[in-house]
Parts: structure tokens; C-alpha cells; sequence
């Protein structure tokens, strides 16, 4: 099984992001702000969570979802998430 680092989330992240809403993964940063920078409506954040629970095989709920809304805070949330499941 590939070790998933905190770079490699973060570019899986910005792959999603960028085909979910059919923009250049290069305008995405690790500080965009998934809302305020990248522009996801709440019908596309529903979307968005989907793919990433289904990319990382993990849960995010919509709460946690809402207090890590830059690409650095989700790598860091889907980071913690994949090691819990680990460790289980």
C-alpha cells in the first residue's frame, strides 16, 4: 500500500478540485480557500466531499468539512482521518 504523504493528499486534492470544477490544477494552491478563492457553491461542496471520501476511503462529515476549507487543512484533516482508520 502507497504511504500517502502530506504533499501527495494535497496534490490528489487539487486533482479532484480541479476536474470536479473544470479549472487548472495550477490555479489551485496549498492555501486556496476551497470557498472564497476557488468559488465551490454548496451543490458542488456536496460533490467535492463525495470524491474525496471516495478517493481516500475515509468520512468527512459536512462540520469538519466546513472548519477546513483550504487545501492544506484538508490535507491535514484527510492525513489524520487515513491514520485513525490505520490504527484501527
Amino acid at each position: 500500500m502507497e504511504t500517502l504523504t502530506e504533499n501527495l493528499i494535497k496534490e490528489r486534492l487539487k486533482k479532484i478540485l480541479a476536474k470536479e470544477l473544470k479549472i487548472d490544477i495550477e490555479d489551485i494552491t496549498d492555501n486556496s480557500h476551497i470557498v472564497d478563492d476557488i468559488g465551490v457553491e454548496s451543490a458542488d461542496m456536496i460533490n467535492l466531499l463525495y470524491d474525496i471520501e471516495t478517493e481516500f476511503n475515509i468520512e468527512v462529515s459536512n462540520e469538519e468539512a466546513g472548519k477546513n476549507l483550504t487545501i492544506q487543512k484538508m490535507a491535514n484533516l484527510v492525513k489524520e482521518k487515513i491514520s485513525i482508520k490505520s490504527a484501527k
